[in-house]
């Protein structure tokens, strides 16, 4: 969300202010020009302190990903959180930046605002301590009006990551972005208004605003609200204003109602997109003005009809997502996290699950854009612990705050669809847990009253339902076998699962679609992250306290992996959710013997056991000294009826639906050369997929997924490399795997590389990877000064590629 603001000198009379001449400006994107140090630097809070030994560094920023001092990768088999964090540390961070104030904007209001930091930071400014805030997650906003000065202030912040704080990776530092604002004395709260659309129809959307006016000044003043409702292209297709006369050092919220005649709907499929424009006026003087980006949507939730988006049944397609981005680590870079989201839209998904805390403005903007519903998450434990340093320490005095921060933040996004209060709380059953998800949803109700309230649980009936009579929807966690008798014991509850496992997409899902009360299936995870190393692979131990050894650092469940590249798992999910993307497609079971990847039996499994491994199938027909043999063969299908084919010749065909799980099953004596499938509807071929035997590696293909980023120093472009073989056919056995690097020269810097490989235990930063199964990615971060970019591609033995970028001003 972007705010448009105008500055003004704060004066003793407000006619004379009015009088000034003023100007329109964005808020201040404060990203550049921070210096770090990972030392303990007590007495670095006063602006005389010399930083010259610190890094000059951008935010958002995470330095637990850092490369050490000596240039070693950052994973330590030691590390406090071992597992749980991917082996990398936590630790204490410091940050300095200067900001330059005219006298104008310091003798106004002037707000710094922190999207998010990890965690339990104090901040100075100008060598006075100004706050302390616990939470990892959740924006925040410091006033600064009156500590600070016309011309240099000092922000400094330290960070006090205290291991174990978490079951996953959660990074280290100012991991979301910083901005300043700087405003009149009268304005519109810096949070913006409450936007509801509670009519959304092909006809007509009423859209209601409530509007917090804040008089900073010294008089009462007579003030017009307008506000208008502007489309994509800029034409104004609603409007009205109100006048009221504020009170000195008073605010006071206005309430306005606009109707919308044909209005262009918010929905998954058409995510069309409107501005709120709102200016404050004294008589013909503009004080403030802000854009506030909504849609206009309604959204239902009953136990016969399911979840209504715009008065139309949705299935959430989901997936559960952490915050990380592999190799740029917690760092929440807008486009990085924007990347995620698309991803998920490409492979099909029309949901996300934030696990297990608020999701970043980045991830909800592009949620909006591009037509996805969110389960926006607040905490994964409230007054128990699960890991001795985490929020649970907080939780009793910050709970409230943080809260509201959440809502807050997230209201006016169309993508928003619930909000969840807890995932798996400790306490959920007992009384204390009851009460405080009675708490939690009041106060949720009241910030947002026009969105349910959901809650992760992972407790059988009929032990969970106390808790459940506090929410509007049942999330569940691992309970598809609990659905039907759910349903007949308690007809009225809407349910979903929150958590579901890879192996088991078609139990889950059938149950979402074919029972009107589960509204959907959020599987874990659809990207995959970094920490709980190795469940997708071999699973927890029994005890559920042992994951993956050093040097696993990746959950490796993830249906699309840590680079982008989408897995067997998101191929089989686009088949049932019956999407259309990739309709038909094929994979070959490893070969007894071969894996490519060890510990696969690393926790025997006993008994009743949750496996988040996905199905070891690949998407290559290069199986050297395998001729003759055969192999597994499995075809994902939406059609009925699929015929495989080696080197031409029909293998049979096989019928597909409800009662082979969308899967043909084929025994194939391995042969080099294309193994194809065609996929039939009424009798006539309609989709087709097909391997190819690869030689050896004789080429680097490099792709990029933009040709033009903003010298910003912030914009991101993903380069892929692939190997390929002298027919240009990709290379996927491992054992072709190469050395490979990326340098980045000209108006960019390399932000991050990796393979994806979930035991390559390597530098981030470096630039030097491995490939896994014939790829790897780089992430290349513009300067703020435009020009070009080259990025070169070398793979051991191989002809280096070389690709340009260009960067423009956003002056």
């Amino acid at each position: 969300m972007r705010y448009f603001n105008v500055l003004f000198p704060s004066s003793m009379a407000l006619l004379l202010a009015l009088s000034a001449p003023h100007a329109l400006a964005e808020r201040i994107n404060l990203s550049q020009d921070w210096r770090f140090t990972a030392v303990e630097s007590l007495g670095s809070e006063p602006p005389a302190y010399s930083e010259a030994t610190w890094k000059k560094v951008s935010v958002p920023h995470d330095f637990s990903v850092m490369d050490k001092p000596d240039g070693s990768p950052p994973f330590d088999k030691t590390a406090i959180s071992g597992q749980d964090s991917g082996y990398l540390p936590g630790g204490i961070g410091w940050y300095r930046r200067d900001l330059t104030l005219s006298a104008k904007d310091s003798e106004g209001v002037v707000l710094l605002h922190f999207e998010a930091i990890y965690m339990d930071a104090d901040i100075w400014v100008n060598g006075q301590h100004v706050s302390k805030h616990h939470y990892g997650y959740t924006a925040f906003t410091l006033d600064l009006t009156g500590k600070v000065k016309t011309g240099n202030n000092t922000v400094v912040v330290r960070v006090n990551h205290t291991d174990p704080s978490s079951r996953w990776y959660a990074g280290s530092g100012i991991i979301r972005p910083v901005h300043l604002e700087t405003l009149h004395r009268i304005h519109i709260d810096s949070d913006g208004p409450a936007i509801t659309t509670p009519i959304a129809t092909e006809t007509r959307g009423e859209v209601v605003i409530k509007t917090p006016v804040i008089n900073r000044s010294e008089n009462a003043a007579s003030l017009t609200l307008e506000s208008q409702i502007v489309d994509v292209s800029g034409r104004i297709v609603s409007q009205t204003e109100r006048s009221v006369t504020t009170k000195a050092a008073s605010s006071i919220s206005l309430d306005q109602t606009l109707s919308v005649e044909n209005p262009a709907l918010w929905s998954t499929d058409a995510p069309n997109l409107y501005y709120l424009k709102q200016t404050i006026r004294l008589g013909d003087r503009v004080l403030d003005e802000r854009k506030t980006r909504f849609g206009i949507r309604t959204i239902t939730v009953d136990a016969q009809n399911g979840l209504r988006l715009n008065g139309k049944s949705i299935e959430l397609r989901g997936g559960n997502i952490h915050h990380d981005n592999y190799m740029l680590g917690a760092a929440g870079l807008p486009d990085a996290d924007a990347r995620k989201v698309w991803l998920m839209k490409s492979a099909g998904y029309n949901a996300i699950r934030s696990a297990h805390n608020p999701a970043s403005q980045a991830t909800l903007d592009a949620a909006d854009e591009l037509g996805l519903l969110v389960i926006d998450e607040a905490f994964d434990m409230w007054n128990k612990s699960k890991k001795p340093m985490d929020y649970s320490r907080f939780f009793k005095t910050d709970w409230k705050a943080d809260v509201t921060s959440m809502v807050v933040s997230g209201r006016n996004h169309p993508s928003v669809v619930f909000w969840s209060i807890g995932n798996e709380i400790p306490e959920q059953t007992s009384p204390e847990g009851i009460q405080t998800a009675r708490m939690l949803a009041e106060t949720v109700r009241k910030l947002d009253p026009s969105r349910p309230v959901t809650q992760g649980v992972n407790v059988d009936s009929p032990h969970n339902a106390a808790l459940l009579a506090e929410l509007d929807v049942a999330g569940l966690n691992y309970r598809a076998n609990q659905f039907a008798q759910d349903h007949i014991d308690h007809p009225e509850r809407v349910m979903y699962t929150s958590e579901s496992t890879p192996k088991d997409a078609f139990r889950y899902w059938r149950v979402a679609e074919t029972m009107p009360s589960v509204i959907g299936d959020f599987v874990w995870t659809a990207v995959d992250y970094l920490g709980e190393t190795g469940i997708g692979w071999m699973g927890y131990s029994q005890d559920w306290q042992k994951l993956g050894p050093y040097p696993w650092h990746l959950a490796y469940c993830g249906e699309i992996d840590a680079t982008g590249r989408k897995r067997p798992a998101a191929f089989y999910r686009q088949v049932l959710w019956k999407t259309g993307i990739d309709p038909v497609s094929i994979f070959v079971a490893q070969p007894k013997g071969t894996a490519d990847l060890p510990d696969r039996d690393y926790f025997p499994i006993t008994g009743e056991h949750l496996d988040w491994s996905l199905d070891d199938v690949h998407p290559s027909w290069t199986w050297r000294g395998q001729e003759g043999k055969p192999l597994d063969v499995v075809v994902y299908s939406e059609f009925p009826e699929v015929e495989l084919f080696l080197n031409g010749k029909s293998l049979g065909k096989k019928a597909v639906g409800v009662d082979s799980e969308y899967k043909a099953n084929f025994a194939v004596p391995y042969k080099a050369g294309t193994l194809k499938a065609i996929g039939y509807l009424d009798g006539k071929p309609a989709g087709q997929w097909e391997l190819k035997t690869a030689g050896d590696p004789a080429s680097v293909r490099v792709t990029v997924d933009k040709q033009e980023l903003s010298a910003d120093g912030q914009s991101l472009a993903y380069v892929t490399a692939e190997l390929l073989d002298g027919n240009g056919v990709p290379i996927y056995a491992r054992d072709s795997d190469l050395k490979l690097s990326f340098k980045v020269s000209g108006a960019g810097q390399l932000a991050g590389a990796g393979s994806g490989n979930p035991m390559e235990a390597q530098s981030l930063q470096s630039g030097h990877v491995k490939t896994f199964h014939g790829r790897a990615v780089g992430v290349v971060k513009s300067h703020v000064t435009a020009g070009a970019i080259q990025i070169e591609a070398s793979a051991e033995g191989l002809p280096s590629q070389i690709l340009h970028l260009n960067t423009v001003s956003t002056q």
